[in-house]
């Protein structure tokens, strides 16, 4: 055998270009592949969601309880209400909102031998000042408080005589800090007991009982110290946004989920809660579903937050929102169902109830107000969005006996829905009507006014 001198005949090597498109087809597969396994979609509509009530939602919301931001009830409800949105066919996302907030370490008053417990009204933070107790009575002005000698003493006040004035824990603690009180001592004889929010301030605000209180008023005009332990804690909460995947906020219907310390919450604002999600079954089946965002803000009790995180997120497209409707406190008739707000809107309001009731609300107050006040008329949610020249809307039926109130236990699930079925109706003659979108107000939002 001779050995073989030259290769046998091969077959000739692909060109670069066929391997190329080889590898091209076989990554777009994989990658159609994996975007069609990862995509955003809906969840798929349960038809038993369609068919809830309002009653039925209220039954097993009011049973979490209080539901202040970083508490275990806030975040049951949370989980509850999202599954609620997907049993409808909404995507739900969770954008976080992170705040510090105060609780009460305890504290006492001692005043000589006189020692009772104390608890900081929410908002104070906390201290220890000793001084002479001087007796504030009932709508005491602030020269009034000066000329009773208050600066650098502590202030006595009770419940009993302003607080069904239109005089606010937050007012009766101002006019005492501008008099120069180096704390303020709240008997709680009121009867209705409230829990609203106070100025922040380094200075001791506590509250007593009122058998404790009706010791210490005994002794008013001697020394006494008030210390008070205060933890600000850093806690998350989340604003819950439920969409289709694909749907335009045209429209945004708003409430808060949470509420203050020590108040179930009820009007304030389950009811608000609860009435957009009868927004969100009603527009289930609807085209309103493809235009329309509902979204459930966190800490709004405590200065907007949640709300204001939403209205400047990048990934919100703001210029799309012809309207955005804030539904707080809907569910006890205080008064009639009331709007405040946009103009045109109102002008559309007006036109579908001729007697809705209108009221004055000051989108950009002054100074940091912490939430609602009585002479505000309500300021809420909606002036994150005014902020940046959406048109909002805030629906509100005025401030009940027990605002911001242990006793915050009751709604009625009939004014919930009318609050949304007016909602609804107002949100389709909204996008009716014609509409030109608004440049932004710019990266503070301060001088915008609507």
């Amino acid at each position: 055998m001779y050995a073989r001198r030259r290769r046998l005949p091969t077959k000739p090597a692909a060109p670069p270009w066929k391997w190329a498109l080889l590898l091209s087809l076989a990554a777009l597969l994989i990658g159609g592949g994996w975007w069609a396994v990862t995509r955003p979609r809906n969840p798929a509509a349960q038809p038993a969601a369609t068919a809830r009530t309002v009653t039925q939602d209220w039954a097993t919301l009011q049973g979490f309880g209080p539901r202040p931001v970083g508490t275990p009830p806030h975040d049951a409800a949370a989980e509850w209400l999202t599954a609620q949105f997907n049993a409808l066919g909404y995507r739900v996302t969770r954008q976080p909102v992170t705040l510090d907030r105060p609780f009460d370490g305890g504290g006492t008053v001692q005043v000589g031998q006189l020692v009772v417990p104390a608890a900081a009204l929410y908002g104070a933070g906390g201290g220890e000042q000793t001084g002479r107790l001087v007796r504030v009575p009932a709508g005491t002005s602030t020269e009034r408080m000066e000329a009773l000698g208050l600066r650098a003493q502590i202030a006595l006040a009770t419940c009993t005589g302003w607080a069904g004035d239109d005089v606010t824990w937050s007012d009766l603690v101002d006019r005492a800090l501008r008099a120069g009180a180096l704390g303020l001592v709240l008997v709680q004889d009121c009867d209705t007991l409230q829990v609203q929010r106070v100025p922040a301030t380094p200075l001791p605000i506590v509250q007593l009982s009122a058998a404790d209180g009706k010791r210490v008023l005994a002794r008013a005009g001697q020394t006494a110290t008030v210390t008070s332990s205060v933890e600000f804690r850093r806690v998350t909460g989340h604003n819950l946004i439920a969409a289709r995947v694909n749907a335009a906020p045209q429209i945004v219907f708003g409430a808060h989920l949470d509420s203050v310390n020590g108040s179930p919450g009820a009007n304030d604002n389950a009811s608000g809660v609860l009435a957009v999600l009868a927004t969100a079954r009603r527009a289930a089946t609807l085209p309103l579903a493809e235009q329309a965002w509902f979204v459930l803000f966190d800490a709004e009790e405590d200065g907007l937050y949640g709300s204001r995180a939403f209205a400047r997120d990048p990934a919100y497209p703001i210029r799309e929102t012809r309207a955005m409707f804030n539904l707080d406190m809907v569910g006890v008739a205080a008064e009639p169902l009331g709007l405040a707000g946009n103009a045109e809107v109102l002008a559309l309001a007006r036109q579908l109830r001729p007697g809705v009731r209108v009221f004055e609300d000051d989108p950009l107050p002054s100074r940091e107000t912490f939430g609602r006040t009585r002479e505000l008329g309500g300021s809420s949610d909606h002036v994150s969005f005014l902020r940046w020249g959406v048109r909002g809307v805030f629906f509100h039926r005025g401030l009940d006996d027990h605002y911001h109130a242990p006793g915050d236990r009751t709604l009625d699930p009939a004014l919930v829905q009318d609050t949304a079925d007016f909602a609804m109706q107002l949100a389709e003659r909204v996008l009716d009507a014609p509409w030109t979108p608004r440049e932004p107000c710019g990266i503070t939002g301060r001088d915008c006014r609507n």
